[in-house]
């Protein structure tokens, strides 16, 4: 038997990348379809993020930080003199208005690791690590000892995760195979000469009875104008930092002065505020 299976994570709500995407892995004869993760925010896609996983027949959909950011700001963990707490949550309020109620209880059930075996092999796929979706610890400049912590299962043969965005293809210190897809919605390279590609990324992993025969990463063009006119016409919230995003690849989900003043500007905080009013009456 042989498969060629596509590796998708880090969407973040980009659905005009994930829909180029598919349309790549779909002409490449992809037999299965993984997704490691961070689907939504902080772009406008919603229910057709979903719709589009679908049409592929997505045999693998799992959590990652932004999902469990998400559930959090839904859940009333909300902290208002925190700015990027206000970002995530006003985000969340948006994302929550355009989810049914039905597709939000399917995310919650989903876990942030899964393990598949195909081939004769033992395939691991998480966000980041098996038991933690968030932090940096496998960032590409971490030691060796932080990717060894894939394998805490020894039979995994291949540990697939997300989270960091990059591209990466590395070996664990048992000779175990580690791949990163990197993002398809939000590409990112902290080297300024290779920053400037934001074409979605994705791999495709062809798998057959003799082992792993090849991995492709993958990049390809979208239409990033076409997904900025349709996050204007969504409302999208902090849409002038989505604007920045798609087209220098630089992030501010972390800038706090930068996030305070717009906060203020827009009345997100107070927005944030009703909506913890709101799910605490709706939870009590």
């Amino acid at each position: 038997m042989s498969e060629r299976i596509a590796l998708l994570a880090d969407v973040h709500g980009n659905a005009t990348a994930l829909r180029a995407v598919l349309a790549d892995a779909q002409a490449r004869h992809a037999t299965r379809y993984w997704f490691l993760g961070d689907l939504i925010m902080p772009g406008p896609g919603a229910e057709d993020l979903f719709a589009l996983l679908a049409s592929v027949g997505t045999e693998v959909i799992i959590n990652g930080n932004w999902e469990e950011a998400f559930f959090a700001a839904l859940d009333g963990h909300i902290w208002a003199d925190d700015p990027s707490d206000v970002y995530f949550v006003r985000l969340s309020e948006y994302l929550a208005e355009h989810l049914d109620d039905a597709t939000i209880a399917t995310m919650r059930k989903r876990p942030i690791a899964v393990t598949k075996h195909i081939a004769g092999l033992t395939i691991q796929l998480t966000h980041n690590l098996p038991d933690h979706a968030g932090g940096h610890t496998l960032y590409p400049n971490q030691p060796q000892k932080n990717y060894d912590a894939l394998f805490a299962d020894h039979r995994v043969d291949i540990a697939i995760f997300g989270h960091i965005h990059q591209q990466l293809m590395r070996y664990g210190s048992q000779g175990q195979l580690i791949i990163n897809p990197g993002a398809v919605g939000q590409a990112y390279d902290p080297r300024a000469a290779l920053s400037t590609d934001h074409r979605a990324q994705y791999a495709l992993l062809d798998v057959a009875d003799n082992g792993a025969n090849r991995v492709d990463m993958r990049r390809v063009p979208y239409d990033v104008e076409k997904e900025l006119a349709l996050a204007k016409a969504a409302d999208l919230p902090y849409l002038e930092l989505y604007t920045k995003l798609r087209r220098t690849g630089r992030t501010f989900t972390h800038d706090d002065d930068l996030l305070a003043g717009i906060n203020a500007a827009h009345g997100y905080r107070d927005d944030v505020l009703r909506f913890a009013r709101q799910r605490h009456h709706a939870q009590n």
